[in-house]
């Protein structure tokens, strides 16, 4: 049956399914809830330097919770030992075992709900759910883009606070920020290897506009269009988006903007 499988997959070009590393996690403590589990984590970090936040969706689980996770273990028997560890200070502590799916933030470890989030202010007006937790978005080459949700507090901030970053991470641990801080980065465009997303970077009327934001295969940023959004190639050198303009009515106007991008070097080329 899977020979029939395979032999299917290589004719018709059907995707190969893809199974999960399988993983022990000793969990400390769990909540249905971001903000929760952002006060557990804090009140048991002491225990552990290494511990991060998952989602139990990471591992299959149809019912998808929070869940600190002082370790992370690669066999049963150093799990137990983590426990065991673990329960003398966390006497809830328990195992799960967990097929990880690829892509996932639990397969490249890092934490869901960064550290950040437990000071969030009780009287943050506009802070929601999908505010406080960071998610990773697979790439086709089996890279993934993670955007990291944090809490900074700043003096008179509109946004309260929030902040979200763009990370680049491979399956082998490369880490590479493409950006510091992207309001609501828009979905990422693919060509060989390069990315192009936007983010929002600042309000006219009722309306926000975007800068697209344009990086070869190792991250490095390549160009930035101002007032664009939805990036699109259209050659591996071409990147068209729909460019943002407000009338005097105060009325949006979207219309298609195509980029050439500016050759690199030589030594650039061979790098991508």
């Amino acid at each position: 049956m899977i020979r029939a499988v395979i032999a299917a997959a290589l004719i018709f070009g059907m995707s190969l399914p893809a199974w999960g590393e399988r993983l022990w996690l000793v969990v400390g403590a769990s909540d249905p809830t971001a903000a929760g589990i952002a006060r557990k984590a804090r009140a048991l970090a002491y225990t552990s330097s290494d511990g991060l936040v998952v989602r139990t969706g990471d591992c299959g689980d149809t019912r998808n919770i929070f869940a600190w996770v002082p370790d992370v273990a690669t066999s049963a028997k150093a799990a137990r030992a983590a426990l065991s560890r673990m329960r003398a200070t966390a006497k809830e502590a328990y195992l799960k075992r967990c097929d990880a799916r690829p892509g996932t933030l639990l397969a490249l470890r890092m934490t869901a709900v960064d550290p950040s989030i437990a000071h969030v202010p009780e009287s943050a007006v506009n802070w929601e759910e999908q505010d406080r937790i960071s998610t990773a978005h697979p790439l086709p080459d089996g890279r993934s883009i993670v955007i990291v949700r944090s809490y900074s507090p700043a003096a008179d901030d509109p946004l309260e606070g929030k902040r979200e970053r763009v990370i680049l991470a491979s399956p082998t641990g490369n880490r590479t920020v493409l950006e510091e801080n992207c309001i609501a980065p828009g979905p990422v465009a693919t060509e060989r290897g390069r990315l192009a997303f936007h983010c929002a970077r600042e309000q006219a009327g009722d309306h926000l506009f975007h800068d697209v934001v344009v990086f070869d295969r190792s991250g490095g940023k390549r160009a930035e269009i101002r007032h664009c959004r939805d990036p699109k190639w259209r050659d591996v050198h071409v990147i068209e988006c729909r460019e943002e303009s407000v009338g005097p009515d105060g009325a949006l106007t979207l219309r298609a903007k195509r980029m050439t991008l500016p050759p690199v070097s030589s030594n650039m080329q061979q790098s991508q």
